[in-house]
């Protein structure tokens, strides 16, 4: 695999602990926001919502612990990928998290894959077109592939 390739059924490498993240507010909200530093300098801001209360919710079968995950612009793919792992630990309910990028956005898409994410489709909002990416824990992947040996009847 050269080293612009990314393995979709295996989570990136831990970070090292120069990396760290904080959740900047309250967490009784339906919204958070968490700042990621490397070596005590800014490395990103991520805002985490709940699906079901934003627009995409609309968008795919949301469930109701998925989290969309929306970064600024300076938001590394390591700082993406430590927010998520966080908001996966904090809440083992959480199947899915979400990232949308806009539609063609290869450099976006690309950033969310190197973070672990899997691209799944293309989905119009009434603003224009995303790009819909997802990570799931392993044990939501794992359930997905013996779908086939669910009796149907």
């Amino acid at each position: 695999m050269s080293t612009d390739e990314v393995d979709m059924l295996k989570w990136p490498e831990p970070l090292p602990s120069s990396w760290q993240c904080v959740r900047t507010d309250a967490p009784a909200g339906r919204e958070s926001t968490y700042q990621v530093t490397k070596y005590n300098k800014l490395a990103g801001e991520v805002r985490v919502v709940f699906t079901v209360a934003h627009p995409i919710g609309a968008a795919y079968p949301a469930g109701a612990r998925d989290r969309l995950l929306i970064p600024d612009t300076e938001t590394s793919a390591a700082a993406l990928q430590l927010v998520s792992e966080q908001v996966m630990a904090t809440d083992p309910a959480c199947r899915r998290l979400v990232l949308a990028v806009r539609a063609g956005d290869v450099p976006g898409i690309a950033r969310g894959e190197r973070a672990g994410y899997r691209y799944v489709l293309d989905v119009d909002l009434p603003d224009g077109s995303v790009s819909l990416l997802a990570a799931e824990p392993d044990a939501v992947l794992e359930s997905s592939r013996h779908l086939d040996d669910i009796p149907t009847s």
